[in-house]
């Protein structure tokens, strides 16, 4: 028999020889899983992948198929058989997949759906066909469904199949479990970087696309950083700037080209470009580029914005983007038009002279007629009032106001040329504001019949030094728009007012008011109102720019309120001694 000690001894024995097994074992298991490791990570794509997740089951089992369904939309369903397989196994299979993927939280699965979308991947090196099976029995007999998750998150599902029943050990699910966690960082990573490929394709394709449209553009596109140094320039801008005779490309922000530079007109775009880099928004400023010596050099309109970084909690400017216009065709037709307005003006002018003085004479020759009558036959059975005489007064006053109203016209015109120079010559005298209003409201009142205007005078002085024939025209103009939008007739009042300094006319009707989209446009050369509630106004646009001018020429200043409702009130201020007697330049 053995003693005790040999027992212990032996008992030693065995147990040391038990643990070094286990320790074997754990360190095989370790070297096992890294080597799988390392084949996942040296996984490009899903292919590869797949390959990696197949090797890597085949060292645990021997199976039907692998399957792999990854979330999406659609779902992606890979099937990866070891051998062929039947129809009916594949159906099985399907309906196992969607049965199952339905219990670990998966969305609605339709297995009719996944069946026309699933893939068969089946690595030749891997496929090992059963001795005496061409292809797969009808029936499943082991299955096995593991999910795939990525920080906890599932994003698919590793089924595997078998004929045989007992296929899948239950003590080599925990390393399957590993193996499956394995396979899922591979392809989560597989998919983030499809996407970030994806993506660099996209905006690669997105900067090709852009470059193309620049390279195309008319306009001249002009970048700049956030020092004002231009770092890009289209073909377009190369060429419209070609004259200036400076090198843009030598990366020296434009402040400092504008101190060495003679070119005169690179301050104003240094101007325009600080604007931008200051966070405002630049708009349709033009600049002469071309040499002044030509009849109408070339003119460039600017309208820039900064580029502004929104990575910060406010975002800066880090550049300016500039857009370049050839306006110089336009400026052409403007000086074109202008000059044949001002000979067509001239031309008008000629006959409305004589018109005006012959209706005037024939007026006065009328009125002296019927104070004749009036004198001669104090008590006559017929009115004068309703002598045929009457009737001819009344319409000589309509020739004569329309005649006044066409002279107001011709005047625009004619003084369209000098606001355009920006200089307006005033001819200053001293006379009554009052008399002024009395007079043009009797003009317009002869030829408005539907409408009643009336002088509401809340100053008991209205002596002032003014040009009078200017503010007649002024006044005239913005009567004639009264009347004009108001087709219905109603009341116009015409109001003076007097407050620290300035003389207020308001003009105030009951039309069709202005509506929102003209309020920045209303004091605009040419600018008409068209269609205007289904009407279409007579103009041509001129009357409220050369009003504004020419209260802007005196020092005063040209508004305009919509009523509450109906109609509305332009208002202009005029002061009552003027500032200067010398042509205003505007």
């Amino acid at each position: 028999m053995q003693s005790e000690s040999q027992l212990t001894e032996s008992a030693y024995r065995t147990s040391n020889g038990q643990n070094g097994d286990r320790l074997a074992a754990i360190h095989h298991e370790i070297e096992y899983l890294n080597t799988i490791g390392k084949r996942f990570v040296a996984a490009f794509d899903r292919f590869q992948v797949h390959h990696a997740l197949l090797a890597a089951l085949q060292e645990l089992y021997s199976f039907s198929a692998c399957c792999i369904l990854l979330k999406g939309d659609p779902f992606e369903l890979s099937i990866i058989p070891s051998y062929p397989l039947s129809p009916s196994f594949l159906e099985a299979m399907i309906q196992r997949i969607a049965s199952a993927a339905s219990v670990i939280d998966f969305p609605h699965i339709d297995a009719e759906q996944l069946a026309k979308t699933a893939y068969l991947d089946a690595p030749d090196e891997l496929a090992f066909p059963r001795p005496g099976h061409a292809t797969s029995g009808p029936e499943i007999g082991s299955c096995l469904n593991i999910p795939l998750t990525v920080e906890n998150r599932i994003i698919g599902m590793l089924s595997l199949f078998d004929e045989k029943q007992g296929t899948f050990d239950t003590h080599l699910l925990q390393m399957t479990t590993m193996i499956a966690d394995y396979a899922a960082v591979a392809l989560e990573n597989v998919r983030l970087r499809e996407r970030e490929n994806a993506l660099w394709r996209q905006a690669e394709l997105e900067r090709q696309r852009l470059k193309l449209i620049i390279r195309s553009m008319a306009e001249g596109l002009l970048i700049t950083d956030a020092k004002g140094t231009i770092v890009s320039l289209n073909q377009s801008a190369q060429q419209l700037l070609a004259q200036a005779q400076t090198d843009f490309s030598a990366g020296i922000p434009l402040y400092q080209l504008m101190e060495t530079s003679s070119v005169p007109w690179l301050p104003r775009l240094t101007e325009i470009v600080n604007q931008a880099l200051a966070g405002k928004t630049v708009t349709n400023q033009e600049i002469v580029v071309g040499f002044s010596g030509e009849t109408v050099p070339l003119t460039l309109s600017i309208s820039a914005a900064p580029l502004l970084d929104s990575s910060g909690v406010r975002p800066k400017p880090i550049g300016v983007v500039a857009v370049l216009n050839d306006v110089t065709s336009v400026k052409q037709v403007e000086r074109l038009k202008d000059e044949f307005v001002s000979v067509v003006s001239h031309e008008l002018r000629t006959p409305l002279t004589a018109i005006k003085g012959y209706t005037q004479h024939l007026v006065r020759r009328i009125e002296r007629r019927l104070r004749k009558i009036r004198n001669a036959q104090p008590e006559a059975e017929v009115p004068v009032a309703e002598l045929p005489e009457s009737y001819d007064l009344r319409s000589l006053n309509i020739i004569q106001s329309q005649t006044e109203h066409l002279e107001r016209l011709v005047s625009d015109l004619l003084d369209l040329s000098q606001v355009q120079a920006g200089h307006l010559d005033l001819s200053y005298e001293d006379f009554y504001l009052a008399d002024l209003l009395a007079e043009s409201v009797r003009s317009v009142q002869a030829s408005a019949e539907q409408h009643t205007i009336e002088l509401d005078l809340q100053v008991p002085d209205t002596k002032i030094r003014a040009d009078r024939v200017r503010l007649g025209q002024v006044i005239g103009n913005i009567l004639d728009n009264a009347i004009k939008y108001s087709p219905q007739g109603g009341q116009v009042i015409v109001r003076l007012q007097e407050q620290k300094g300035y003389y207020t006319v308001s003009v105030i009707d009951q039309g069709i008011g202005v509506s929102p989209e003209h309020f920045d446009h209303i004091f605009e050369r040419f600018y008409r109102i068209h269609n205007t509630a289904s009407h279409q106004y007579a103009g041509i646009g001129l009357g409220l720019f050369v009003a504004k001018a020419i209260v802007d020429g005196h020092g005063g200043h040209i508004w305009f309120t919509n009523n509450q409702g109906v109609g509305s009130t332009f208002h202009f201020t005029i002061p009552i001694r003027p500032r200067t007697t010398r042509p205003l330049s505007l």
